[in-house]
């Protein structure tokens, strides 16, 4: 099991990838053109006080995230990762719920992800495919809080740290700690 952290995920979706994933689950053509129209006003300006007066920047133009707090922002940010769920699906790993044969390869809730496999091997193959997504997206991984653990017939076994990339690692999960997924800590027997 893997708990995948992404860094400021709401702050680094680019608005194309969230015009292209609405495009992907066919949504109605007059909801994009809105959703692209009210993001080319979206714009900020930064400012500093000074003793005498407020120094300003003219209107900065942004063009990546969406904003914190907003109803429609959440469900933008999800439907930017159906793709990744459909991926992680297509790759047949995970474990299979007895009564309607169906594969359970992660858990996905806004930007809080959780992968399933059977084996190290099955785990390498789920991270690296989240790990392209999110290069192609542009979104980062939050190393620091990413962790992983792994049991073999419910007792805790060590893996390698699973690699991202040559320098950068996904840590296993200290024997002791939890590992707090949706406010509920997550470790071995719980």
């Amino acid at each position: 099991m893997a708990w995948i952290d992404y860094q400021k995920a709401f702050d680094r979706v680019p608005h194309s990838w969230i015009v292209k994933s609405l495009e992907l689950i066919g949504i109605n053509n007059k909801f994009i053109l809105f959703t692209k129209k009210v993001m080319s006003y979206w714009r900020t300006r930064m400012g500093l006080y000074t003793e005498n007066k407020l120094i300003e920047t003219d209107d900065i133009k942004i063009k990546y995230g969406i904003f914190q707090g907003d109803s429609l922002s959440s469900l933008l940010f999800c439907i930017c990762l159906i793709p990744l769920t459909e991926q992680l699906n297509s790759l047949n790993t995970g474990y299979e719920e007895h009564t309607t044969k169906t594969k359970i390869s992660h858990l996905l809730y806004t930007d809080d992800l959780k992968l399933i496999a059977k084996s190290e091997e099955e785990l390498q193959k789920q991270t690296q495919t989240v790990k392209n997504f999110s290069d192609y997206i542009h979104v980062e991984f939050g190393l620091e809080k990413c962790a992983k653990i792994a049991f073999k017939r419910g007792k805790l076994v060590h893996w390698q740290n699973l690699v991202k990339d040559i320098n950068r690692e996904i840590q296993e999960l200290e024997q002791g700690k939890t590992y707090k997924y949706l406010g509920t800590g997550e470790s071995e027997g719980v």
